[in-house]
């Protein structure tokens, strides 16, 4: 099965390393059944390969694998176009009834990638999240302790940090955290320093 899920590259899998390669080279040549397939968003079949000569690279790499045909099937699922691409070790085309199953086992297996992609997004949106909200905790705790010791507004203190951080060529967050490990100590002849800059 081939599929474009949002925001990501075209995705392969295979139930056998050589229809991997089947797939890759479809893809490297941008013809073949599933190729095709997906942009006519017709099922496109090949019931003897022996004789079908469309694809000549495809052709010969399938017959090297002992696969006398194929058909592909297209689907859209929620926007995301996918294509299964079936291989037969015997000529023939297949009925009517297995392209409508298969359309419909390749229909519930995007719904499920689909699933799968918007669950890891959003968790590493969540992730995005608290990491952004610990690092501003931290950041809070150091403006505080920077307050205190100079004497000076929240907007002085974060400009300090900032200024701080830029000197040292170190990250805000990080630069937040040593202040709060160290409770300010031995900070602040260089943060008054920096506080005048400011």
């Amino acid at each position: 099965m081939t599929t474009e899920l949002p925001g990501a590259e075209t995705h392969s899998a295979a139930t056998h390393p050589d229809l991997a390669e089947l797939a890759a080279l479809q893809e490297e040549t941008g013809t073949g059944p599933g190729v095709e397939a997906a942009r006519s968003g017709r099922p496109v079949a090949a019931a003897d390969l022996v004789t079908d000569a469309r694809w000549p690279r495809f052709r010969v790499a399938a017959l090297e694998r002992g696969l006398r045909s194929c058909t592909a099937v297209p689907v859209l699922v929620g926007g995301v176009p996918a294509t299964v691409t079936l291989y037969a070790f015997r000529p023939g085309p297949l009925t009517a009834a297995v392209l409508e199953a298969v359309r419909v086992l390749a229909e519930e297996s995007v719904d499920g990638l689909l699933r799968d992609h918007a669950s890891a997004c959003a968790e590493a949106e969540a992730e995005q999240l608290r990491t952004a909200m610990a690092s501003r905790a931290v950041i809070d705790q150091a403006s505080g302790i920077v307050m205190h010791m100079l004497d000076c507004d929240a907007d002085q203190a974060f400009d300090v940090l900032r200024t701080f951080s830029q000197h040292t060529n170190h990250k805000l967050n990080a630069i937040a955290a040593q202040i709060v490990r160290a409770k300010g100590r031995g900070s602040t002849r260089e943060l008054r320093r920096l506080l005048g800059e400011n």
